[in-house]
Protein backbone atom coordinates (compact mmCIF):
# COMPACT_ATOMS: atom_id res chain seq x y z
CA UNK A 1 0.00 0.00 0.00
CA UNK A 2 2.90 2.38 0.79
CA UNK A 3 4.44 1.72 -2.64
CA UNK A 4 1.09 2.32 -4.32
CA UNK A 5 0.61 5.62 -2.46
CA UNK A 6 4.06 6.73 -3.58
CA UNK A 7 3.10 5.86 -7.14
CA UNK A 8 -0.12 7.83 -6.76
CA UNK A 9 1.71 10.94 -5.56
CA UNK A 10 4.30 10.67 -8.29
CA UNK A 11 1.55 10.63 -10.92
CA UNK A 12 -0.13 13.95 -10.02
CA UNK A 13 -1.79 15.74 -12.91
CA UNK A 14 -2.56 19.43 -13.49
CA UNK A 15 -3.00 21.99 -10.70
CA UNK A 16 -6.60 22.70 -11.82
CA UNK A 17 -8.65 19.56 -11.16
CA UNK A 18 -11.95 18.98 -12.90
CA UNK A 19 -14.89 18.22 -10.65
CA UNK A 20 -17.67 15.70 -11.28
CA UNK A 21 -21.02 16.87 -9.94
CA UNK A 22 -21.78 13.50 -8.33
CA UNK A 23 -18.52 13.46 -6.39
CA UNK A 24 -17.88 17.06 -5.38
CA UNK A 25 -17.59 16.16 -1.70
CA UNK A 26 -14.82 13.64 -2.34
CA UNK A 27 -11.24 14.08 -3.43
CA UNK A 28 -11.55 14.63 -7.16
CA UNK A 29 -9.95 11.57 -8.74
CA UNK A 30 -7.14 9.09 -8.64
CA UNK A 31 -4.60 9.35 -11.45
CA UNK A 32 -2.49 6.22 -11.91
CA UNK A 33 0.46 5.26 -14.02
CA UNK A 34 0.45 1.85 -15.73
CA UNK A 35 2.78 0.60 -12.98
CA UNK A 36 0.40 1.78 -10.27
CA UNK A 37 -2.58 0.17 -12.01
CA UNK A 38 -0.71 -3.12 -12.13
CA UNK A 39 0.29 -2.82 -8.48
CA UNK A 40 -3.32 -2.15 -7.47
CA UNK A 41 -4.52 -5.08 -9.61
CA UNK A 42 -7.37 -3.04 -11.01
CA UNK A 43 -9.90 -4.66 -13.30
CA UNK A 44 -12.17 -2.41 -15.37
CA UNK A 45 -15.17 -3.66 -17.37
CA UNK A 46 -18.09 -1.94 -19.13
CA UNK A 47 -21.20 -1.85 -16.94
CA UNK A 48 -23.81 -4.34 -18.11
CA UNK A 49 -27.52 -4.62 -17.57
CA UNK A 50 -28.81 -7.76 -15.93
CA UNK A 51 -30.93 -9.10 -13.13
CA UNK A 52 -29.81 -10.06 -9.67
CA UNK A 53 -30.17 -13.75 -9.00
CA UNK A 54 -32.04 -13.75 -5.68
CA UNK A 55 -30.48 -15.74 -2.87
CA UNK A 56 -31.42 -16.90 0.59
CA UNK A 57 -28.64 -17.22 3.13
CA UNK A 58 -29.68 -19.57 5.92
CA UNK A 59 -28.13 -21.47 8.82
CA UNK A 60 -28.20 -25.24 8.54
CA UNK A 61 -26.98 -28.42 10.16
CA UNK A 62 -25.62 -31.72 8.90
CA UNK A 63 -27.56 -34.86 9.74
CA UNK A 64 -27.38 -38.50 8.78
CA UNK A 65 -30.04 -40.01 6.57
CA UNK A 66 -31.93 -42.26 9.03
CA UNK A 67 -31.95 -44.94 6.35
CA UNK A 68 -28.15 -44.89 6.46
CA UNK A 69 -27.60 -45.24 10.20
CA UNK A 70 -28.22 -47.90 12.81
CA UNK A 71 -28.06 -48.12 16.58
CA UNK A 72 -26.68 -51.59 17.26
CA UNK A 73 -28.06 -53.00 20.49
CA UNK A 74 -27.71 -56.15 22.54
CA UNK A 75 -30.27 -58.75 21.56
CA UNK A 76 -29.97 -60.49 24.89
CA UNK A 77 -29.05 -59.76 28.47
CA UNK A 78 -25.62 -60.78 29.68
CA UNK A 79 -22.03 -59.63 29.87
CA UNK A 80 -19.90 -58.22 27.04
CA UNK A 81 -16.95 -60.58 26.70
CA UNK A 82 -15.35 -59.41 23.45
CA UNK A 83 -15.19 -56.22 21.35
CA UNK A 84 -14.11 -56.61 17.73
CA UNK A 85 -14.12 -52.98 16.48
CA UNK A 86 -13.32 -49.49 17.65
CA UNK A 87 -14.91 -46.12 17.04
CA UNK A 88 -14.01 -44.77 13.59
CA UNK A 89 -13.54 -48.15 11.92
CA UNK A 90 -15.33 -49.08 8.71
CA UNK A 91 -17.59 -52.13 9.06
CA UNK A 92 -19.69 -54.20 6.70
CA UNK A 93 -23.23 -55.47 6.93
CA UNK A 94 -23.36 -58.63 9.05
CA UNK A 95 -19.93 -58.07 10.61
CA UNK A 96 -19.60 -59.03 14.28
CA UNK A 97 -18.92 -55.96 16.42
CA UNK A 98 -18.95 -57.62 19.84
CA UNK A 99 -20.11 -60.75 21.65
CA UNK A 100 -22.26 -61.07 24.75
CA UNK A 101 -22.03 -64.05 27.09
CA UNK A 102 -25.49 -64.83 28.40
CA UNK A 103 -27.19 -67.35 30.69
CA UNK A 104 -30.30 -66.79 28.59
CA UNK A 105 -28.58 -68.47 25.67
CA UNK A 106 -27.95 -71.57 27.76
CA UNK A 107 -31.59 -71.63 28.77
CA UNK A 108 -32.64 -71.26 25.14
CA UNK A 109 -30.40 -74.14 24.09
CA UNK A 110 -31.79 -76.32 26.88
CA UNK A 111 -35.32 -75.44 25.87
CA UNK A 112 -34.52 -76.30 22.27
CA UNK A 113 -33.06 -79.67 23.24
CA UNK A 114 -36.16 -80.49 25.30
CA UNK A 115 -38.51 -79.42 22.50
CA UNK A 116 -36.56 -81.45 19.97
CA UNK A 117 -36.70 -84.55 22.19
CA UNK A 118 -40.43 -84.18 22.73
CA UNK A 119 -41.00 -83.70 19.02
CA UNK A 120 -39.06 -86.83 18.16
CA UNK A 121 -40.92 -88.82 20.83
CA UNK A 122 -44.28 -87.56 19.61
CA UNK A 123 -43.34 -88.39 16.04
CA UNK A 124 -42.29 -91.93 17.01
CA UNK A 125 -45.49 -92.48 19.06
CA UNK A 126 -47.67 -91.27 16.19
CA UNK A 127 -45.89 -93.55 13.75
CA UNK A 128 -46.26 -96.57 16.11
CA UNK A 129 -49.95 -95.97 16.77
CA UNK A 130 -50.55 -95.56 13.07
CA UNK A 131 -49.17 -99.05 12.44
CA UNK A 132 -51.19 -100.51 15.32
CA UNK A 133 -54.36 -98.89 14.05
CA UNK A 134 -53.76 -100.44 10.65
CA UNK A 135 -53.47 -103.83 12.38
CA UNK A 136 -56.67 -103.20 14.30
CA UNK A 137 -54.90 -103.10 17.64
CA UNK A 138 -55.01 -99.34 18.43
CA UNK A 139 -58.16 -97.29 18.65
CA UNK A 140 -58.75 -94.28 16.40
CA UNK A 141 -59.03 -92.04 19.44
CA UNK A 142 -55.46 -92.92 20.44
CA UNK A 143 -54.19 -91.94 17.00
CA UNK A 144 -56.02 -88.61 17.10
CA UNK A 145 -54.56 -87.89 20.53
CA UNK A 146 -51.07 -88.73 19.23
CA UNK A 147 -51.58 -86.42 16.25
CA UNK A 148 -52.53 -83.56 18.57
CA UNK A 149 -49.49 -84.20 20.78
CA UNK A 150 -47.27 -84.29 17.70
CA UNK A 151 -48.63 -80.97 16.40
CA UNK A 152 -48.08 -79.36 19.79
CA UNK A 153 -44.53 -80.71 19.98
CA UNK A 154 -43.77 -79.36 16.50
CA UNK A 155 -45.06 -75.92 17.52
CA UNK A 156 -42.88 -75.91 20.63
CA UNK A 157 -39.86 -76.93 18.56
CA UNK A 158 -40.43 -74.16 16.02
CA UNK A 159 -40.71 -71.61 18.83
CA UNK A 160 -37.48 -72.86 20.41
CA UNK A 161 -35.70 -72.71 17.04
CA UNK A 162 -36.89 -69.15 16.43
CA UNK A 163 -35.69 -68.10 19.87
CA UNK A 164 -32.23 -69.45 19.06
CA UNK A 165 -32.18 -67.60 15.76
CA UNK A 166 -33.08 -64.35 17.51
CA UNK A 167 -30.14 -64.93 19.83
CA UNK A 168 -27.85 -65.43 16.86
CA UNK A 169 -27.60 -69.24 16.93
CA UNK A 170 -28.43 -71.43 13.95
CA UNK A 171 -30.34 -74.50 15.22
CA UNK A 172 -29.14 -76.53 12.25
CA UNK A 173 -25.54 -76.26 13.44
CA UNK A 174 -24.21 -78.71 15.99
CA UNK A 175 -25.60 -81.63 17.96
CA UNK A 176 -28.33 -80.49 20.34
CA UNK A 177 -27.81 -83.54 22.56
CA UNK A 178 -24.08 -83.16 23.10
CA UNK A 179 -24.02 -79.36 22.94
CA UNK A 180 -21.01 -79.45 20.64
CA UNK A 181 -20.55 -76.46 18.32
CA UNK A 182 -22.97 -74.39 20.39
CA UNK A 183 -21.29 -71.36 21.93
CA UNK A 184 -22.13 -69.60 25.16
CA UNK A 185 -22.02 -66.08 23.67
CA UNK A 186 -24.21 -64.14 21.25
CA UNK A 187 -22.68 -62.17 18.37
CA UNK A 188 -23.73 -58.52 18.02
CA UNK A 189 -23.69 -57.79 14.28
CA UNK A 190 -23.99 -54.59 12.27
CA UNK A 191 -27.16 -54.45 10.17
CA UNK A 192 -25.59 -51.99 7.69
CA UNK A 193 -22.25 -51.10 6.14
CA UNK A 194 -20.69 -47.87 7.31
CA UNK A 195 -18.43 -46.37 9.94
CA UNK A 196 -18.58 -46.88 13.70
CA UNK A 197 -19.50 -43.39 14.91
CA UNK A 198 -19.70 -44.20 18.62
CA UNK A 199 -18.91 -47.31 20.64
CA UNK A 200 -20.14 -47.58 24.23
CA UNK A 201 -19.51 -51.30 24.67
CA UNK A 202 -16.77 -52.27 27.15
CA UNK A 203 -15.56 -55.72 28.12
CA UNK A 204 -17.25 -56.88 31.31
CA UNK A 205 -20.19 -54.52 31.01
CA UNK A 206 -23.51 -56.09 31.90
CA UNK A 207 -26.20 -55.33 29.35
CA UNK A 208 -29.94 -55.80 29.04
CA UNK A 209 -31.87 -56.46 25.84
CA UNK A 210 -32.06 -53.23 23.84
CA UNK A 211 -29.01 -51.55 25.39
CA UNK A 212 -27.19 -49.54 22.69
CA UNK A 213 -23.60 -50.67 22.15
CA UNK A 214 -22.63 -49.07 18.81
CA UNK A 215 -23.81 -46.34 16.45
CA UNK A 216 -23.00 -47.10 12.81
CA UNK A 217 -23.53 -44.63 9.97
CA UNK A 218 -22.95 -44.46 6.23
CA UNK A 219 -21.44 -41.00 5.64
CA UNK A 220 -21.12 -41.28 1.85
CA UNK A 221 -24.30 -39.20 1.57
CA UNK A 222 -25.67 -36.86 4.23
CA UNK A 223 -28.52 -34.41 4.73
CA UNK A 224 -28.30 -30.66 5.13
CA UNK A 225 -31.33 -29.37 7.03
CA UNK A 226 -32.19 -25.68 6.73
CA UNK A 227 -35.13 -23.75 8.14
CA UNK A 228 -36.84 -21.52 5.57
CA UNK A 229 -39.14 -18.78 6.80
CA UNK A 230 -42.77 -19.06 5.83
CA UNK A 231 -42.60 -15.85 3.76
CA UNK A 232 -39.85 -17.31 1.54
CA UNK A 233 -41.35 -20.76 1.12
CA UNK A 234 -42.85 -20.05 -2.31
CA UNK A 235 -39.35 -19.43 -3.67
CA UNK A 236 -38.01 -22.87 -2.72
CA UNK A 237 -38.74 -26.05 -4.65
CA UNK A 238 -37.46 -29.59 -4.98
CA UNK A 239 -34.41 -29.94 -7.21
CA UNK A 240 -32.95 -26.51 -6.41
CA UNK A 241 -29.19 -26.30 -6.01
CA UNK A 242 -27.90 -25.33 -2.57
CA UNK A 243 -24.31 -24.36 -1.83
CA UNK A 244 -22.95 -24.14 1.70
CA UNK A 245 -19.85 -24.02 3.86
CA UNK A 246 -18.93 -25.41 7.28
CA UNK A 247 -16.44 -24.02 9.77
CA UNK A 248 -14.16 -27.04 9.53
CA UNK A 249 -13.70 -26.49 5.76
CA UNK A 250 -14.43 -22.78 5.45
CA UNK A 251 -12.58 -22.42 2.14
CA UNK A 252 -14.34 -25.36 0.49
CA UNK A 253 -17.88 -24.95 -0.82
CA UNK A 254 -20.18 -27.97 -0.76
CA UNK A 255 -23.26 -28.47 -2.89
CA UNK A 256 -26.48 -30.45 -2.80
CA UNK A 257 -30.03 -30.45 -4.10
CA UNK A 258 -33.33 -29.89 -2.33
CA UNK A 259 -34.99 -33.27 -1.89
CA UNK A 260 -37.96 -32.29 0.21
CA UNK A 261 -39.71 -29.16 1.42
CA UNK A 262 -41.37 -29.92 4.74
CA UNK A 263 -45.11 -29.81 5.36
CA UNK A 264 -44.98 -28.58 8.95
CA UNK A 265 -44.61 -24.92 9.96
CA UNK A 266 -42.93 -24.49 13.34
CA UNK A 267 -45.28 -22.29 15.40
CA UNK A 268 -42.52 -20.37 17.20
CA UNK A 269 -40.09 -19.65 14.35
CA UNK A 270 -42.66 -19.66 11.52
CA UNK A 271 -40.25 -21.72 9.45
CA UNK A 272 -40.33 -24.96 7.49
CA UNK A 273 -37.55 -27.53 7.43
CA UNK A 274 -36.03 -28.10 3.99
CA UNK A 275 -33.98 -31.24 3.38
CA UNK A 276 -30.99 -31.13 1.04
CA UNK A 277 -29.21 -34.30 -0.08
CA UNK A 278 -25.44 -33.86 -0.22
CA UNK A 279 -22.86 -36.29 -1.68
CA UNK A 280 -20.05 -36.79 0.83
CA UNK A 281 -17.55 -39.20 -0.77
CA UNK A 282 -14.60 -37.97 1.32
CA UNK A 283 -16.71 -38.03 4.50
CA UNK A 284 -15.63 -34.51 5.42
CA UNK A 285 -19.13 -33.60 6.53
CA UNK A 286 -19.98 -34.97 9.97
CA UNK A 287 -23.32 -35.24 11.75
CA UNK A 288 -24.26 -32.18 13.84
CA UNK A 289 -21.90 -29.80 12.01
CA UNK A 290 -23.32 -26.30 11.56
CA UNK A 291 -23.44 -24.89 8.04
CA UNK A 292 -24.13 -21.61 6.26
CA UNK A 293 -26.27 -22.34 3.22
CA UNK A 294 -27.09 -20.26 0.15
CA UNK A 295 -30.21 -21.09 -1.86
CA UNK A 296 -30.18 -19.61 -5.36
CA UNK A 297 -33.74 -18.75 -6.25
CA UNK A 298 -35.50 -18.22 -9.56
CA UNK A 299 -34.90 -14.80 -11.19
CA UNK A 300 -38.31 -14.83 -12.86
CA UNK A 301 -39.88 -11.39 -12.49
CA UNK A 302 -36.64 -9.80 -11.24
CA UNK A 303 -36.10 -6.08 -12.01
CA UNK A 304 -33.31 -5.42 -14.54
CA UNK A 305 -30.57 -2.87 -13.94
CA UNK A 306 -26.81 -2.38 -13.88
CA UNK A 307 -25.39 -5.37 -11.99
CA UNK A 308 -21.89 -5.21 -10.47
CA UNK A 309 -19.82 -7.38 -8.13
CA UNK A 310 -20.36 -6.48 -4.49
CA UNK A 311 -16.71 -5.46 -4.07
CA UNK A 312 -17.10 -2.78 -6.77
CA UNK A 313 -19.18 -0.64 -4.39
CA UNK A 314 -17.25 1.17 -1.65
CA UNK A 315 -18.24 3.59 1.11
CA UNK A 316 -16.78 7.12 1.12
CA UNK A 317 -17.90 9.66 3.73
CA UNK A 318 -21.00 7.59 4.40
CA UNK A 319 -21.92 7.45 0.72
CA UNK A 320 -21.78 4.43 -1.56
CA UNK A 321 -19.64 4.96 -4.66
CA UNK A 322 -18.10 3.10 -7.56
CA UNK A 323 -15.04 4.15 -9.53
CA UNK A 324 -15.44 5.14 -13.18
CA UNK A 325 -12.45 5.26 -15.51
CA UNK A 326 -12.27 8.63 -17.28
CA UNK A 327 -9.36 8.60 -19.65
CA UNK A 328 -6.01 6.91 -19.39
CA UNK A 329 -5.26 6.01 -15.77
CA UNK A 330 -7.85 8.38 -14.29
CA UNK A 331 -10.50 6.99 -11.90
CA UNK A 332 -13.33 9.09 -10.50
CA UNK A 333 -15.65 8.14 -7.60
CA UNK A 334 -19.32 8.17 -8.58
CA UNK A 335 -22.17 8.12 -6.05
CA UNK A 336 -24.65 5.31 -6.69
CA UNK A 337 -27.88 3.98 -5.25
CA UNK A 338 -28.05 0.24 -4.55
CA UNK A 339 -31.52 -1.18 -5.13
CA UNK A 340 -30.84 -4.82 -4.32
CA UNK A 341 -28.05 -6.94 -2.91
CA UNK A 342 -27.03 -10.57 -2.92
CA UNK A 343 -23.96 -12.21 -1.45
CA UNK A 344 -21.86 -11.66 -4.58
CA UNK A 345 -23.63 -8.92 -6.57
CA UNK A 346 -25.55 -5.64 -6.33
CA UNK A 347 -28.13 -4.08 -8.64
CA UNK A 348 -27.92 -0.30 -9.03
CA UNK A 349 -30.97 1.92 -9.45
CA UNK A 350 -28.92 5.00 -10.41
CA UNK A 351 -25.41 6.37 -10.78
CA UNK A 352 -23.97 4.27 -13.62
CA UNK A 353 -25.11 3.90 -17.21
CA UNK A 354 -24.80 0.73 -19.24
CA UNK A 355 -21.44 0.68 -21.01
CA UNK A 356 -19.53 2.97 -18.63
CA UNK A 357 -16.13 1.56 -17.58
CA UNK A 358 -16.35 0.53 -13.91
CA UNK A 359 -13.62 -0.75 -11.59
CA UNK A 360 -14.86 -4.18 -10.47
CA UNK A 361 -11.65 -5.33 -8.75
CA UNK A 362 -9.31 -3.11 -6.74
CA UNK A 363 -11.87 -0.44 -5.77
CA UNK A 364 -10.95 -0.90 -2.11
CA UNK A 365 -7.42 0.35 -2.81
CA UNK A 366 -8.68 3.42 -4.69
CA UNK A 367 -11.09 4.30 -1.88
CA UNK A 368 -8.36 3.93 0.73
CA UNK A 369 -6.00 6.24 -1.16
CA UNK A 370 -8.71 8.89 -1.60
CA UNK A 371 -9.40 8.84 2.13
CA UNK A 372 -5.69 9.25 2.85
CA UNK A 373 -5.49 12.20 0.51
CA UNK A 374 -8.54 13.87 2.07
CA UNK A 375 -7.17 13.40 5.59
CA UNK A 376 -3.91 14.96 4.45
CA UNK A 377 -5.69 17.93 2.90
CA UNK A 378 -4.40 17.13 -0.55
CA UNK A 379 -5.58 15.35 -3.68
CA UNK A 380 -4.75 11.96 -5.11
CA UNK A 381 -5.06 13.03 -8.71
Amino acid sequence: MTLLFALLLSCAGSDEPEHHEAAEEHAEAVQLSPEAIEAARLVVVPAQEGVLTPELKLPGRIQLDPRREAVVSAWIGGQVDQIAVRSGEVVHKGQTLATVQSPELGEAIAAYRGALARDRAADARLERLGRLEAQGVAARAQVLEAEADHAEAEGDLEAAEERLRILGVDPSQGDPHSGEHYVSHVPVRSPISGRVLTATATVGRRVSPGDALFHVGDLSEVWLLVDVYERDLHRVSEGQTVSFTVNAWAAQPFEGRVEQVGDWVEPDSRSVEVRVVVPNPEEKLKPNMFATATLRLSDEGATPGVVLPTEAVRSLDGEEVVFIQEGEGRFVPRAVEVAERSIEQVRLSSGVAVGEPVVVEGAFTLAAELEKAELGGGHAH
